[in-house]
């Protein structure tokens, strides 16, 4: 039978950890802490983690590839305040991101990638005064290019007759929502993050994670906004993404698209397993099997529904306009 992850330790991978020790109840009360995913070349790394370093935002989690591990011991001594998150196997973003928001001190927690750097060199306190104010899910940056082009990284939802449509643009103001933290970049809360359930394990393909992370989370109440005062830009050009409806797609509509809300809970109606085997155009057996998980799923979790996803989309042009 198919199982849909409920948990943000659903699916993790086997790691081990180098470096500085976690703190406990006891230990410094920090605000924000940080997660660095690595990727591209190996240069990026020590300056990524200098830069951070210097910025003074708190305690940091290094997360580092199964493939990528041959000068930890060198970086642990040169960065002695850094915990180095060591799998044992290959892992999608989202997967690194739960296991180090698990490893991670305080209430907010900085992702960011190792060819991203922040604009400036720290974050003022009243920028950390806004965010505990705001009280939401993730505070995603505004993105700009290697040649300074600012990134659409404003996922706006629409649908084009039954199907799901993305309009990506450049934030218009402060606070501008976005379906999903554009290349999993933002602060998030790490209370929120982990009633959500984090990412899906079970979706692979980064594109689809996202979405499914961030339509589940609208879905359930909570935000994804764009700050403008949080600037992030890249080292080259922002990583392309395969948009392809592939087996991850199936996952999220029937977790975010194929759901109803019926005012106090979220359910999703037994006739819309006609529409779904008629889309997968494979075997009753195995699209009823998918659909009774779906629907499992959604039976543990119908009360942090608090709309669906055409009540949502909706709302959201409205709110646009």
């Amino acid at each position: 039978m198919n199982i849909i992850p409920t948990t943000l330790d659903a699916g993790a991978v086997p790691y081990t950890v180098v470096g500085a020790p976690k703190s406990g109840p006891g230990g410094d009360p920090y605000a924000l802490s940080v997660v660095l995913l690595n990727r591209g070349s190996r240069l990026y790394r020590g300056d990524a983690l200098g830069a951070l370093e210097g910025a003074g935002l708190g305690p940091i989690v290094s997360v580092e590839p199964n493939s990528d591990t041959r000068d930890i011991e060198a970086l642990s001594a040169s960065h002695g305040g850094t915990r180095f998150l060591l799998l044992s196997e290959s892992a999608s973003p989202g997967v690194q991101i739960n296991l180090a928001i698990r490893e991670s001190p305080g209430p907010y927690v900085f992702v960011i990638w190792s060819d991203m750097a922040l604009s400036s060199q720290g974050l003022s306190s009243r920028f950390f005064e806004r965010l505990s104010e705001r009280n939401i899910l993730c505070q995603a940056p505004s993105l700009f290019a290697r040649g300074g082009d600012q990134v659409p990284a404003a996922a706006s939802p629409a649908f084009n007759g039954s199907s799901l449509k993305l309009l990506s643009l450049p934030p218009a103001t402060d606070g501008t929502r976005t379906l999903f933290p554009f290349d999993y970049a933002g602060i998030y809360s790490r209370e929120k993050f982990v009633l959500t359930g984090g990412f899906d394990a079970g979706i692979p393909n980064p594109y689809w994670q996202k979405l499914d992370f961030g339509f589940r989370s609208w879905l359930w109440g909570e935000e994804i906004r764009i700050s403008q005062a949080l600037k992030v830009s890249y080292a080259d050009a922002p990583t392309t993404e395969d948009e392809t409806p592939d087996e991850c797609y199936k996952w999220f509509w029937l977790k975010n698209l194929a759901p109803s809300f019926n005012g106090d809970s979220g359910t999703v109606p037994p006739y819309r397993f006609w529409s779904y085997l008629r889309s997968r155009r494979r075997g009753a057996v195995s699209a009823l099997g998918e659909f009774r998980a779906a629907r499992e799923w959604v039976r543990i979790n119908r009360y942090r529904f608090r709309t669906d996803a055409a009540s949502l989309v909706d709302l959201w042009d409205e709110s646009e306009r």
